[in-house]
């Protein structure tokens, strides 16, 4: 046989034998596995699943933890936006008005004490006051210490008629008032004025008197301990009294004016003592009443 023939047969036959091993060893692990699991049965076990074949690991990411649900606060009421409490005046004046029904209408009173004037001392007439006038009635008579109110009321006569009588003790109203005007005074003189004429102040104006005289003094400094603390007392009330007039009355300060400054001829309360003295306290006064009107 030609030598590369024998060759290649021999090649073949040795081919044949592996393949015929291989198979035989696959028909025999064939029926080991059918004996085991026949074996098995009989024995009450299951026979064991094939293992499934592991995946080929591929190179995905680790998946993202989830975050817990952030923790919100609960909603909180929003507040309605509302001013500040409005303060009430009335109960912010350095005296405060009380009201009262009568026949004519609601009266108003300020101070501690009414006691009304004769009527034949009074105009029967209402009106809208725009100025306010301080007077001191010239008791003489009396010691500082003794300065009153009734002193002032008596001592008023027939022909005048003012509003209020202040003393360092207390205030006496004497005229009635009302929310919208008062009753028409007579505390300071009709009279022609520098440019020849006739003007009269009553119609228009609240007249206040301050028991005592000399009030000046107090300012030139002749007045002794006891007169200078009855002006100091007097003035105290006097003013507080016409803070309170002003906002209910709705009055400028510029229209507080003492009684020289209207009459032709008078003094009182004092030009020293009420440029000086009166209205820088008055002012104050006032500054600190509008002050503590804000909210």
């Amino acid at each position: 046989m030609n030598p590369r023939k024998l060759s290649d047969y021999r090649k073949k036959q040795a081919g044949t034998r592996s393949g015929g091993s291989t198979l035989r060893q696959t028909a025999v692990r064939g029926k080991l596995s059918i004996l085991l699991a026949a074996l098995l049965l009989i024995a009450g076990c299951a026979p064991l699943p094939a293992a499934a074949p592991s995946p080929s690991p591929t190179s995905t990411s680790a998946p993202t933890p989830t975050a817990p649900p952030a923790s919100t606060a609960a909603p909180q009421l929003s507040a309605s936006p509302t001013s500040a409490p409005t303060k009430d005046p009335l109960s912010l004046l350095p005296v405060p008005p009380r009201f009262e029904n009568s026949d004519e209408g609601e009266r108003v009173y300020f101070g501690d004490a009414y006691k009304q004037l004769p009527e034949a001392d009074m105009v029967d007439e209402i009106i809208i006051p725009e100025l306010i006038i301080i007077h001191t009635d010239g008791q003489t008579a009396n010691l500082p210490r003794d300065w009153n109110t009734d002193s002032t009321y008596h001592g008023l006569g027939e022909w005048y008629s003012v509003h209020f009588a202040v003393s360092q003790y207390d205030i006496l109203q004497m005229l009635p008032m009302y929310p919208g005007g008062v009753l028409h005074g007579s505390g300071a003189a009709p009279q022609f004025n520098d440019q020849g004429e006739w003007v009269t102040y009553n119609n228009r104006s609240i007249h206040i008197e301050m028991s005592g005289h000399d009030y000046n003094a107090l300012i030139a400094g002749w007045a002794s301990p006891e007169m200078a603390e009855a002006i100091r007392k007097t003035t105290d009330k006097t003013t507080d009294l016409v803070v309170s007039l002003m906002w209910f009355y709705q009055i400028d300060p510029a229209n507080v004016l003492g009684h020289y400054q209207v009459g032709r001829g008078k003094a009182d309360p004092g030009n020293l003592y009420f440029e000086q003295y009166f209205i820088p306290q008055l002012q104050d006064k006032w500054e600190s009443f509008q002050r503590n009107l804000q909210p």
